[in-house]
Order: C-alpha cells, then structure tokens, then sequence
C-alpha cells in the first residue's frame, strides 16, 4: 500500500511544488507591505541576501514552499494570530502538506527551549513559519490580512 502512494503521490509532485512556490511568493510579497510585519524571508524575494544563489540553484524560478517572517509585537502577537487565523490555514507542527500551515514556532515548535538560545538559532518572539499549501493564493492572503488587521 505504502508503494502505491508514494507512485500516486509522485505522479501529482511538480503540480503541487509549481502551485506552493507560487503562492510562498505572492504570499511573502504581500507580507513584506503590511505594516505589522517587520521582516519577511523568502529565497523568491529581491530582498533575500542570497537571491542570486536561490536563483541559480532552484529550478525554474520556483523557490519552495517556505517561508517565514517576523510579527511586531512578539510572542503575544504571534499568539494572536494563531487564535484568529481562519481556514485554509491549518495550526499543526507539519511542513509540505497539501494544505497552508502556519506555525508561531516561539510557542509552539520551540516553546521548550529557553529565550536565549532560541534567539541564538534565528527565532524571535514574532516567528512566524508558513508552509504553502495548494488552495488559491487569495484565500490565505485575505486570511493572513484579517488576523494581521485584528492585531
């Protein structure tokens, strides 16, 4: 059974990578204009330092599905908008599902170790990771826009 999946799910594979580095990239450049978001990382974006590397690394211009940025005002911000992000955002410790995932890893997936090491490894308060899935790209934008918008 596991084989078979694996078969199917391969079949479908550059179909959903071309639609999640799509929407990583639309998505980052909406975040880099909002107001409440202070920093955005994206391979995709001119304001990466290594775009030139992603470049001529990444097939085709697609960068992945990944991304992450920093909310202004810290964990409690970040805690907020877990509370108040609506569908098709899924809260889960999980990457590269068929579905968007938005992660507030200070509290979640990093919550156990201490402040200072955790801002040593490159996470703040304010860390937001986001693993694109394959809906529409307006639907987690208009999504991500009314949480951030309530904060």
């Amino acid at each position: 059974m596991t084989a078979f999946l694996v078969s199917q799910s391969t079949k479908t594979m550059p179909l959903r990578v071309r639609q999640q580095s799509r929407s990583a990239l639309a998505i980052a450049k909406w975040l880099e204009t909002h107001p409440l978001v202070e920093k955005v990382v994206y391979p995709g974006l001119n304001s990466f330092p290594q775009k030139q590397l992603a470049d001529k690394y990444h097939r085709n211009g697609l960068h992945g599905g990944m991304l992450w940025f920093d909310v202004r005002g810290g964990d409690k911000a970040a805690i907020k908008l877990m509370n108040t992000v609506e569908r098709p955002w899924s809260l889960c410790e999980n990457l590269g599902a068929t579905e968007s995932i938005i992660t507030a890893c200070a509290v979640m997936t990093h919550a156990n170790m201490i402040k200072e090491d955790r801002l040593k490894v490159g996470i703040s308060d304010g860390f937001i990771r986001i693993s694109c899935g394959i809906e529409d790209t307006e639907d987690p934008i208009r999504s991500l826009k009314n949480s951030l918008d309530r904060l």
